[in-house]
């Protein structure tokens, strides 16, 4: 039997979005349908909209919620596209939005690149209909941009020497699938220096898929618009999973939760002051519970914030 995704903090989402008091509710990430099938079920006043842009987990969602369909709405599109995506289904504001940025376990499953367990195209894309691959970028963009991704996205401190693997094989043909780069950077990589509980490629691979999917680009993006999509009094809730993401979350939270966004060393406010958009309503993360972690050992590094507009 295949394997069910399993939606983390799924309680945290329902408790903290407000869901048992009905509303309509925005599920920009809804993959697999985890977190959308909780809201659904919380409530017969619920109605939610779900986002994905990527048709073949669209249709794995649309399946799981089938006994929802009256109350269901799907949309294959870019998260970025929030406030036009409203404007189709003739709504301007909604009770609630939930960002996971978490991968589904379809895309580690399916035959795109996602995952070095199995030997397939070196892809990555989460939406088919962009152009760039993680095999372009591998073979073809220069060597100091290369690093620079590996190094930065991906937090590794071997960028230097797998970039310069990468170049001596471009020579030979070139890199093409998941099992050659991540024995190349299994290879280049001492083995003394080995992480114990990860792949070695593993820092590798998540930093092309941000690159692929300009993952960061379109967060960052998505928490500038997202709280005019909100009534008075809605909440967005956001689950991230690693640094890079924690940081925008907070520096874009940061910004929309102040009346006044004048550096800090200027001697009076230019801004104009009543700026505020959101009010934060957790100030340190909701991070999942131990007993949700045993079951689910993909919940570990977890982060839920929450915001409420205003």
């Amino acid at each position: 039997m295949e394997a069910i995704h399993r939606p983390v903090l799924a309680d945290e989402v329902v408790e903290y979005l407000g869901c048992r008091r009905g509303g309509v509710f925005v599920d920009l990430t809804i993959g697999e349908g985890g977190h959308a099938e909780r809201m659904l079920e919380s409530s017969p006043d619920v109605f939610v909209i779900g986002v994905d842009w990527d048709e073949e987990i669209l249709e794995r969602a649309r399946r799981r919620l089938e006994r929802f369909k009256a109350r269901l709405a799907l949309v294959r599109d870019n998260f970025v596209n929030i406030a036009e995506i409203l404007e189709d289904l003739d709504m301007k504001e909604v009770d609630g939005i939930l960002l996971d940025l978490g991968p589904s376990l379809f895309h580690f499953r399916s035959q795109r690149g996602f995952s070095f367990q199995e030997d397939t195209p070196l892809d990555m894309r989460m939406d088919k209909r962009r152009p760039l691959t993680a095999a372009q970028i591998v073979n073809t963009w220069p060597l100091d941009r290369l690093r620079k991704i590996i190094r930065f996205y991906g937090d590794e401190r071997w960028a230097t020497r797998i970039v310069k693997a990468i170049g001596e094989r471009r020579l030979k043909g070139g890199i093409r699938t998941t099992r050659e780069l991540a024995d190349l950077v299994s290879e280049t990589i001492p083995k003394r220096y080995h992480p114990e509980k990860i792949h070695p490629a593993t820092k590798t691979f998540l930093a092309l898929r941000i690159a692929v999917n300009e993952e960061l680009k379109n967060l960052k993006e998505v928490l500038e618009k997202a709280p005019f999509c909100l009534r008075k009094g809605g909440r967005l809730a956001v689950i991230s999973f690693h640094s890079l993401e924690h940081r925008i979350i907070k520096e874009v939270f940061g910004k929309l939760s102040k009346d006044c966004i004048c550096p800090p060393w200027f001697p009076q406010c230019v801004c104009g002051g009543n700026r505020k958009v959101i009010e934060l309503v957790t100030r340190s993360p909701v991070v999942p519970s131990e007993q949700e972690v045993e079951a689910n050992p993909r919940a570990r590094s977890a982060q839920m914030r929450v915001a409420e507009r205003v």
